[in-house]
């Protein structure tokens, strides 16, 4: 018997088994999903995935990595509080599917809730309105383009006059035009309703801040300033590049 031919075959035969083992793994792993600034996210607001009694849904502000390497996004910090009472390492979810009633499995946790904004303060008062989720890199796959919105950069606030717009994940691309900057908030015409908390404002494809509320939002200068002054998870931050 040829020696060499037979610890060929018996390589050969090992390498098969090996990759038929990798493929079935492979195959068994559920595809990624998809989030970007613009995509919807359900918060469970403390309560198990298959309990939605107390969900509640906002948009992504963006999403990226941090200094640490971490997959990260940010959002409305009121969408995770209600009165007195906030849920600050709450499981998130992506919209889409809880909407289309399947199973849902859980894509993040909510690690930082900062003060609300002046309209609705919350427990932790008035502040910058941005929460930080911390997402799951085996379930989500980041993206820089949601619907007609695509994120190149972060910039400040624009001057008097510039139109804007906002990616939400209830009403979509609305625009409008930037009135005035008040310290670290944007006053806008850009509308929005339930579920766009959240949603990147942006000047064509350049971040200038978040939306919580039909004309006002946060300059995204000032949350990733207070980021990076806080460390920890979310600071470093920078978003997923097209």
């Amino acid at each position: 018997m040829n020696r060499s031919a037979g610890h060929g075959t018996i390589l050969v035969a090992a390498l098969l088994t090996v990759t038929a083992v990798m493929g079935a793994t492979s195959a068994a792993q559920p595809d990624r999903v998809e989030v970007g600034g613009g995509t919807g996210i359900t918060f469970l607001r403390g309560h198990a995935p298959d309990d939605l009694s107390a969900a509640g849904s906002c948009t992504l502000t963006t999403i990226g990595y941090d200094a640490a390497g971490d997959l990260v996004g940010l959002t409305n910090a009121h969408c995770e509080y209600r009165g007195a009472e906030q849920w600050l390492g709450d499981r998130v979810l992506l919209e889409s599917e809880v909407a289309a009633g399947g199973p849902q499995a859980v894509i993040g946790t909510v690690d930082y809730i900062s003060g609300g904004n002046p309209i609705v303060p919350g427990p932790n008062g008035a502040g910058l309105d941005y929460a930080v989720v911390r997402f799951d890199p085996a379930v989500v796959q980041p993206v820089a383009t949601v619907g007609g919105t695509t994120i190149r950069a972060v910039g400040a606030p624009p001057l008097p006059g510039t139109p804007v717009c906002k990616q939400g994940a209830t009403s979509g691309l609305t625009c409008g035009v930037e009135l005035l900057t008040v310290g670290p908030y944007l006053v806008t015409t850009v509308p929005e309703i339930p579920g766009d908390s959240g949603s990147p404002v942006v000047v064509g494809d350049t971040l200038i801040g978040n939306q919580w509320v039909w004309g006002g939002g946060t300059s995204i200068s000032a949350v990733l300033a207070d980021l990076d002054r806080r460390g920890g998870v979310g600071a470093g931050f920078h978003p997923v590049a097209p």
